[in-house]
């Protein structure tokens, strides 16, 4: 889901029956307070080089484990928090507001993960970190952390970025949705992720299936119905979504599906969350044993193609059964039919017209030492079944190119790769 948000001070959240000394240690608040003893003493510095020497003795290596690895996912660099600080003034003291109010949104997070626990009594312990970030998340998860980003998740519609320039247009059009209204609902669908396989090198219906459940999930525990956009038009337009969905489910590749605002047909970004969450529900719905049910979707190995598959098959949730939609989809699947040479032009002929949006090429198997390299891409012909491009010739040794599964047909399903060979 679009990931999720900071709760400073979380201390006494009493998320398990232990101790206080043990619920302090599952919740990391610390990076919140660095930031803003940082920030206020940047404030009164009156040069840069001062200023950097406070970002990086009061809040950077003060960092805990998780802001650590928030640093590191996002790529967030010093300069970025030191240059926010000083473009964004009335950004940060709205932000700063919302932070100091939020008693009721860390009551409404205590209440839905003690929820979940009694839900699921095997939950294993995560750890939240609340920290920082420059305006690339709010919120994900590593492993058994949950890390929030506040500058993100706090926000709502009457926070000040007048100040913003026009690369962070998304993050003004994100703060439409009013976050701040979202963050208990969002923290519990992230905490469930702590118990959940990766899908990672799966497919969409993998993907789609482990945010879905989380959705669904989160909604039991938290007592709240999905803040997710996706669902609510998922529900007005399902059948149209679904055969859409059943089109591209075995792509590697999740394009608009999850974690995107890629342009399409629906105009709506993470519909595969909504695919996900009517499966989930509609297994719930139908189990005799709700706890075990929720057990399933919590323990299935989303990082097993097969198991999810299986799982999936045995829903009877689509009409027809898993196996033939996967025969359909690999029968209509586009593939290179040929390619055509003329000295240093190479014409790619595709067995269907492509999606002229997408595109994709990587070296062999012999690597980069050996690849085709294209010095001149010239395009699609006008009905998409055809490429064209000037490649860098090497004669002396054999040279590769993979045109990968990027490529995708006007249905959404991903091209056969195919390895080009020249000179070998």
């Amino acid at each position: 889901m679009i990931k999720t948000r900071i709760l400073p001070l979380f201390i006494g959240l009493s998320l398990f029956a232990c101790s206080n000394n043990q619920q302090e240690e599952m919740l990391v608040s610390s990076d919140i307070d660095n930031f803003w003893n940082a920030y206020e003493q940047i404030q009164a510095a009156s040069d840069s080089a001062t200023q950097m020497q406070i970002l990086s003795e009061e809040f950077i290596s003060k960092a805990s484990t998780g802001q650590q690895r928030l640093f590191e996912l996002r790529n967030y660099q010093p300069e970025e928090y030191l240059q926010n600080i000083n473009s964004y003034p009335q950004f940060y003291a709205d932000l700063r507001q919302n932070l100091e109010s939020r008693e009721t949104i860390t009551a409404q997070i205590k209440k839905s993960l003690n929820n979940f626990r009694k839900l699921y009594p095997k939950m294993t312990n995560a750890k939240i970190y609340l920290g920082m970030g420059n305006f690339r998340t709010n919120a994900t998860t590593l492993d058994s952390m949950v890390l929030f980003g506040s500058e993100m998740a706090f926000t709502d519609v009457d926070i000040n970025t007048s100040e913003f320039p026009e690369r962070l247009q998304y993050f003004k059009n994100y703060i439409q949705e009013n976050p701040i209204e979202n963050v208990s609902f969002l923290s519990t669908h992230e905490f469930v992720h702590t118990q959940q396989k990766e899908a990672i090198g799966t497919n969409l219906l993998c993907v789609a299936l482990r945010e879905g459940s989380a959705e669904f999930i989160a909604e039991i525990a938290s007592g709240m119905s999905s803040t997710t956009p996706a669902v609510a038009y998922g529900k007005k337009n399902r059948d149209q979504v679904f055969e859409q969905f059943k089109k591209e489910m075995f792509n590697r590749g999740t394009s608009y599906w999850v974690w995107s605002n890629m342009e399409n047909q629906f105009g709506h970004r993470d519909l595969g969350y909504y695919i996900g969450y009517e499966m989930s529900k509609f297994y719930y719905d139908g189990s005799d044993n709700k706890d075990q049910a929720l057990a399933d979707l919590i323990e299935l190995d989303y990082s097993d193609i097969k198991a999810v598959q299986e799982f999936v098959n045995q829903l009877s949730f689509f009409e027809e059964p898993l196996p033939e939609l996967e025969k359909e989809y690999r029968e209509n699947q586009p593939v290179v039919e040929k390619v055509e040479q003329e000295g240093d032009k190479f014409t790619v002929y595709f067995s269907t017209p492509m999606d002229l949006r997408f595109r994709g090429f990587d070296y062999g198997p012999l690597g980069e030492d050996h690849v085709l390299r294209i010095s001149e891409f010239l395009g699609f012909n006008e009905e998409g079944t055809a490429l064209s491009f000037r490649a860098t010739l090497t004669p002396e040794r054999e040279q590769q190119m993979t045109i990968t599964s990027n490529f995708k047909d006007k249905e959404g399903r991903e091209l056969k790769q195919y390895l080009i060979k020249i000179n070998g």
